[in-house]
């Protein structure tokens, strides 16, 4: 028997708290919409906005994060990245300037992560079921985990004077699904900059950047949800930050998984066996500069898994995390890295 749990249109792995410690009803300024597959939502404090302001602002939210779709999604067949991915060339393929960013981080993150994160698994997390391609949620074999490994590599990706992709093996194909959601938040943040807001909270899909101060002239404050399969968001915190001017990403096994004759299979796949990752890490929070960095930084942790992914990230400058393991007895045991505690708030 198969049991599937994905939630795609509520991965908020970092809640945004509508309230400060005195859990009051949010007084301020709320935005709310959907992309990339899943919700967004962005408050603005400390200033008075019309009806009509927030319109006009959510027009202009709406416009930037379909532009990232168009440029980004696996899902739109016309977007840059889908048509590079059905491009079986190996000349250059000229695509955007942001496209061209995305994937400079991307490649920087898999040098630093000696592997861990890889944009070009598209075709095994497609082969697993988590993609964009819809199939019956059986494992594969690992004849064909194997097969469809030759196809991946980030050193078969290459950029070509910052305006052109290039692919070394014609099948290769990329998926930005850990990483866009972080590049969207910080794009709707520079929006929000150059029309004059100080304090604000940018949130999609549980990536968030952080700027100034709430309504109550606090830092932003965000609840972490406990690990548990199929729980809701919201419905077990286990950690609350106190944020200040920040990006925040989480990344977990516990909302996009299925199950097959009682073994549960993560959408987080190793890339070094092309097989889901089997360790017992449960969730990785990062908090560090921007957002793009911090949702692969978190991914790259989460298929690394507790030992690798803690040494490693300690000694990433400007970078903190909080990893989550899953103990065999249903408890969880919490590790940090050394500057991570100044975030958590002590209740």
């Amino acid at each position: 028997m198969i049991r599937i749990f994905r939630f795609f249109l509520c991965l908020c792995l970092l809640l945004p708290l509508l309230a400060c410690r005195s859990s009051q009803p949010w007084q301020g300024n709320t935005i709310l919409g959907r992309t990339m597959g899943t919700t967004y939502q962005i408050k603005i404090a400390r200033v008075a906005l019309s009806e009509k302001n927030l319109i006009e602002i959510k027009q202009q939210i709406d416009s930037v994060l379909l532009i990232i779709n168009k440029q980004m999604s696996t899902y739109d067949p016309q977007s840059e990245l889908s048509l590079f991915n059905a491009w079986t060339d190996t000349s250059s393929f000229l695509v955007s300037e942001p496209l061209v960013t995305v994937i400079q981080m991307a490649l920087k993150v898999n040098l630093e992560s000696h592997g861990y994160f890889d944009v070009t698994v598209a075709p095994l997390v497609d082969l697993w079921g988590f993609g964009k391609k819809s199939r019956e949620l059986i494992p594969p074999s690992k004849l064909q985990v194997e097969e469809i490994r030759k196809r991946i590599g980030s050193k078969y990706l290459v950029i070509v004077d910052h305006t052109h992709l290039q692919k070394t093996r014609p099948s290769l194909e990329v998926d930005l699904s850990a990483i866009a959601k972080g590049y969207g938040v910080d794009k709707v943040a520079e929006l929000l900059d150059s029309l004059g807001y100080k304090n604000y909270l940018v949130e999609i899909g549980g990536e968030l950047v952080s700027r100034g101060l709430n309504n109550n002239g606090q830092s932003w404050k965000i609840a972490i949800d406990r690990p548990q399969f199929a729980s809701l968001p919201g419905e077990d915190i286990i950690e609350k930050l106190s944020l200040p001017d920040a990006a925040v990403a989480t990344s977990g096994d516990y909302r996009n998984y299925f199950e097959y004759k009682g073994h549960k299979y993560s959408h987080t796949i190793d890339p070094f066996t092309g097989f889901p990752v089997q360790h017992n890490l449960a969730s990785v929070t990062v908090i560090t500069g921007n957002c793009t960095r911090a949702d692969a930084l978190a991914t790259a942790v989460m298929a690394m898994g507790k030992e690798k992914g803690l040494n490693w990230i300690e000694n990433i400058p400007a970078a903190e995390a909080l990893l989550i393991v899953r103990l065999p007895n249903g408890m969880y045991e919490e590790y940090q890295t050394s500057g991570f505690g100044k975030y958590l708030i002590k209740e």
